[in-house]
């Protein structure tokens, strides 16, 4: 498979629908053109597994870990300082691992945290106009991976813009409204001792009219949820669906019933995002 050298020719939706057909497994590499004198190039590598967005490493900033579980609300301030006293101690341990052990939040949580950290990050490399495109094969090392499920197609495909608009007749690139921020609503309660303090929400009618009437009825559907469903019935639903489907709670099950939950739970979390983040 050949794929262009240069982003402009092309667009990064393009380029992973792309590795996402032919379900590769590898790095896509995009590589600034412009660096100040004696600096290196920045490089962004998103690493793709059978197609999948399993990882992304990026210069541009993203919330650490420990800053997204404190905004939403499922990490209190003095968790937050205790798992910052770790890193600045030297912890060599990834910030969600360090959580975890010290049991200041719950794997599933980290995980749900993880993901959103990943979407902002690809998020960010949809920004860029212009980079020098390579493709490895390789495999990505053991160092990088996680205990993740990766984004599924429409996290990192659907609404993202495509070498199709651009305008034939004056090649003007369209540039679409970016996504929203993904938010997580894992199958775990809120730190009692950082209660969050929600803005004013619109409506639930409102907030659950946005997608399409078909996408919205299939992801009710997904959610085993009837159309005159709410935003509380979406949520309590999805969290129950988490908790039962999560990978942690399957271990020890067949490889097939783990494919099974692990693909299940993935549509279900896309559902979601349709109907609320």
């Amino acid at each position: 498979m050949i794929l262009p050298s240069r982003l402009s020719a092309t667009t990064l939706g393009d380029l992973l629908g792309r590795l996402y057909r032919q379900r590769t497994t590898g790095t896509l590499e995009l590589s600034d053109l412009w660096a100040p004198p004696g600096a290196a190039s920045s490089r962004h590598k998103i690493h793709l597994a059978s197609g999948l967005v399993s990882g992304v490493e990026t210069s541009l900033p993203a919330p650490p870990i420990g800053e997204l579980l404190r905004r939403e609300g499922f990490l209190a301030d003095v968790a937050l300082r205790a798992l910052l006293r770790r890193i600045g101690g030297g912890d060599p341990r990834p910030s969600g691992e360090i959580l975890v052990a010290e049991r200041l939040v719950d794997a599933a949580t980290v995980e749900a945290a993880l993901r959103v950290q990943l979407r902002l990050k690809l998020d960010a490399l949809f920004e860029l106009e212009d980079a020098a495109v390579a493709f490895h094969t390789a495999r990505p090392t053991k160092l990088l991976a996680r205990r993740v499920h990766p984004l599924e197609p429409p996290d990192f495909l659907f609404g993202r813009p495509r070498q199709r608009d651009l305008v034939p007749a004056s090649e003007v690139r369209v540039r679409r409204a970016p996504a929203r921020s993904p938010r997580f609503y894992p199958g775990a309660p809120r730190s009692e001792q950082a209660p969050r303090k929600e803005a004013p929400r619109a409506s639930t009618s409102s907030r659950l009219a946005h997608p399409n009437n078909e996408a919205r009825r299939r992801a009710l559907r997904m959610l085993g949820l009837s159309e005159t469903a709410g935003e509380a019935d979406v949520r309590r639903a999805f969290r129950k669906l988490a908790i039962e489907l999560h990978p942690d709670r399957h271990a020890t099950a067949p490889a097939a019933t783990r494919d099974r939950n692990a693909a299940r739970f993935a549509e279900v979390s896309a559902a979601y995002h349709v109907l609320v983040a």
